[in-house]
C-alpha cells in the first residue's frame, strides 16, 4: 500500500522532445549604422540579425568602439597586418625571380605606401627583366609623422548639433582639425577662425557654420585618417547631401562653403566625368552668383571665400580644358602677413602667403583667356596677353623667400609650385605646333624662346611635368601619400598625360612611373581615380607605346 505522505515522481522527458533554450544576447561594443538609426539592439557583425530581417545594408564602424577592448583589438589587427606584410615581403624577394623583384625594389625606393606593395605582391606579374635599378635620392622622411596629427587635435569641437551620424566629440576634433591641417591651406575658401569659433558655440544660429557644411568637412576628412573610415566617410556624405535637399534654394555663405566643399570632393577625383559633379558645380556657381547679388559691398569674408571658389574653378578648368565657370572677383584679396615662419601639422604658417600667391597666379592665367583652355584656339597675343605671359614668366624669381620651392618642410608649398608648373605645362602647349612672334615685349627668356620655337615649347611642357613629378614624390616621401591634397589630382593627371609620348627618355620614364606609383596610392582613397589610369593605359594601346614594367600592378585593375 502506498505511502500517503509520498509524492509522485514526475515523468522522465522523452529525449525526442526538445525544450525551448533561452540563448543569451552577446554584448556588441558598438552597433551599425542602421541599428543607431532605429535605436534597435544590433547583433554585432555585419550583417546583423535586424538588416539582414530588414533587408538592410550593414555597416559598422569599428572605431566608433571606445572600450578599452575595442581600441586594443584595433592595435592588435594593425600589428598583424604589418607582420603579414612583413612575412610575405620575405618570402616575395625569397621565391620570386628578378624580373618580379627589381621593380618591387624601385617601388620601394620612391616610398610606395604598405598597401602599394602588398598591393604590388598580391598581384605578382609576370614582368620583363628591368635592366638596374633607379637611383631615387630624397630627403630624409619628416621626423613629425603625419598620421600622429590625428592623435591630438588642435580644435575641440562638439560633434552635437552639428552631425546626427555621430557623437563622438574627440573623433570629430580630430577630423575637424586634420582637415584644415591638409586641405584648407591650399584650398582656402572658409575662414577657419570664424568657423572653429561658431562650431565651438553649438548655436544652430550661427552665421559662419551649419550642420551642411560640418557633414560635408567631415565626409572630405576622413580620407585623410589613418584609420579605414570609408563607412564614415560615405554616412557623413550622405547626410551632407540629405541638408542639402532641406534647404530648397536658400543661399547662405555656409551653403556656397559647403557647395564647394562638395564640388571639390566630386570633381577633384572624378575631373569631368561624372554628371553629380559637373550639377554640383552649377549650383555652386548660381549660389555664389546670389550670394553676392546679395551684398552690395561684399564683406571681407565674403570676399575671401569669392577668391578660394575661383581658385578651385581654375584649378578644375585647367585639366578638363574648359574657361572656369567662375570669374575672379572684381575686389582684390585680402592681404595678410604670415604670422609664423615654420610649419608643423599643428600650425597654419604660411596660410596668407600661399593665399596670395595662387590668387595672383590665377588671376594671371584668367587673364591669357580661353585658349589656355582649349589649346586648339589660336592665342592673339594683345598687350593684356603679353604681360600675363611676361608675369608668368617672372612668377618664381618673386615669390617670397617662405615660399621658395626648396622650402620642402611646408606641403603646401609643394602644392603650390605643381599648380604653377601645370599652368606653365598649359603655357607651353599653346605654341607647341605653332610660332609667333613675340615682338619687342619684354618677356623672360625661356617664354620668348617658347613663342618663337615649337620644339622649345614642347621640351618646356615636358620640364614641367617632370617637376610636378619630382615635387610629388618629394610631397609623399615626407608627408605620404595618404595626406596629399585632392586637389594636386589634377596636376598628378595632367603631366602623366604629358610624359606619356616621350617615356622612352629615362628621366622622363622615372618621372611617369613616381607619377602613376603616386595617382595608385590616391586610388585607394578615391577609387574613381583608376578612370584616368584607364584611359591613360588606353591611350598607350593606341599609340603602341610599352608602359613601364614598373607600372604594371597600378594598371592591372584599372578597367574594374
Amino acid at each position: 500500500m502506498p505511502n500517503p505522505k509520498s509524492r509522485r515522481l514526475v515523468p522522465v522527458v522523452s529525449d525526442t522532445i526538445s525544450l525551448p533554450v533561452q540563448k543569451r544576447r552577446k554584448n556588441v561594443g558598438t552597433a551599425c549604422s542602421s541599428c543607431k538609426a532605429r535605436k534597435l539592439k544590433c547583433t554585432g557583425a555585419p550583417p546583423c540579425a535586424n538588416c539582414l530581417k530588414s533587408r538592410l545594408e550593414c555597416t559598422l564602424d569599428e572605431t566608433a568602439d571606445k572600450r578599452r577592448r575595442g581600441v586594443l583589438k584595433r592595435k592588435i589587427d594593425k600589428l598583424e597586418d604589418k607582420e603579414d606584410l612583413l612575412v610575405r615581403l620575405l618570402e616575395f624577394f625569397r621565391e620570386s625571380s628578378n624580373r618580379s623583384t627589381i621593380p618591387l625594389l624601385n617601388l620601394i625606393r620612391s616610398h610606395a605606401s604598405p598597401a602599394e606593395i602588398r598591393f604590388y605582391i598580391e598581384q605578382q606579374p609576370n614582368l620583363p627583366q628591368t635592366p638596374e635599378l633607379l637611383e631615387v635620392e630624397l630627403p630624409q622622411r619628416h621626423i613629425l609623422d603625419a598620421r600622429k596629427s590625428s592623435d591630438a587635435p588642435r580644435f575641440s569641437v562638439p560633434a552635437r548639433p552639428w552631425t546626427s551620424i555621430i557623437d563622438d566629440d574627440d573623433l570629430v576634433s580630430r577630423l575637424i582639425s586634420s582637415w584644415f591641417t591638409w586641405v584648407h591651406p591650399i584650398c582656402n575658401f572658409i575662414d577657419r577662425d570664424l568657423f572653429i569659433r561658431d562650431m565651438q558655440s553649438g548655436s544652430l544660429s550661427a552665421s559662419y557654420c551649419s550642420p551642411l557644411l560640418v557633414n560635408i568637412i567631415l565626409s572630405d576628412a576622413c580620407a585623410y585618417s589613418s584609420d579605414n573610415l570609408s563607412d564614415l566617410r560615405t554616412n557623413f556624405y550622405t547626410e551632407a547631401k540629405r541638408l542639402l535637399d532641406k534647404e530648397e534654394g536658400r543661399i547662405s555663405l555656409p551653403t556656397v562653403q559647403a557647395l564647394s566643399v562638395l564640388w571639390m570632393c566630386n570633381s577633384a577625383t572624378n575631373i569631368g566625368r561624372d554628371r553629380q559633379a559637373w550639377i554640383i558645380g552649377g549650383q555652386l556657381a548660381y549660389s555664389l552668383r546670389e550670394l553676392l547679388a546679395s551684398c552690395n559691398s561684399p564683406p571681407d569674408y565674403v570676399n575671401h571665400t569669392n577668391w578660394g571658389i575661383f581658385n578651385l574653378s581654375l584649378a578644375h578648368a585647367l585639366l578638363v580644358r574648359k574657361f572656369p565657370a567662375i570669374p575672379p572677383p572684381s575686389q582684390p584679396p585680402p592681404s595678410n602677413q604670415c604670422k609664423n615662419h615654420t610649419w608643423c601639422s599643428q600650425s597654419d604658417a604660411h596660410t596668407f602667403c600661399l593665399f596670395n600667391a595662387v590668387c595672383e597666379l590665377n588671376r594671371t592665367a584668367y587673364n591669357l583667356g580661353q585658349a589656355l583652355f582649349t589649346p586648339l584656339l589660336h592665342l592673339d597675343l594683345s598687350s593684356k596677353k603679353l604681360d600675363a605671359l611676361q608675369y608668368l614668366g617672372e612668377w618664381l624669381d618673386q615669390l617670397p623667400i617662405c615660399l621658395n620651392e626648396r622650402n620642402v618642410d611646408i606641403p603646401h608649398v609643394l602644392s603650390l609650385h605643381m599648380h604653377y608648373h601645370t599652368i606653365m605645362s598649359a603655357v607651353y602647349g599653346l605654341f607647341r605646333f605653332q610660332s609667333v612672334d613675340p615682338s619687342t615685349h619684354p618677356l623672360s627668356p625661356n617664354i620668348r624662346e617658347a613663342l618663337r620655337s615649337p620644339a622649345y615649347a614642347f621640351d618646356g611642357c615636358l620640364s614641367s611635368a617632370c617637376k610636378v613629378a619630382q615635387l610629388t614624390l618629394v610631397h609623399r616621401s615626407r608627408w605620404g601619400a595618404d595626406r596629399m591634397p585632392a586637389i594636386n589630382v589634377p596636376y598628378i593627371i595632367t603631366a602623366l598625360f604629358n610624359l606619356l609620348e616621350v617615356i622612352d627618355d629615362p628621366i622622363n620614364r622615372d618621372a611617369f612611373i613616381s607619377l602613376v606609383v603616386a595617382t595608385g596610392a590616391f586610388s585607394q582613397r578615391s577609387p574613381v581615380t583608376k578612370g584616368y589610369m584607364r584611359t591613360l593605359q588606353n591611350m598607350a594601346l593606341e599609340r603602341k607605346i610599352s608602359l613601364p614594367a614598373e607600372t604594371g600592378p597600378f594598371f592591372l585593375n584599372s578597367d574594374s
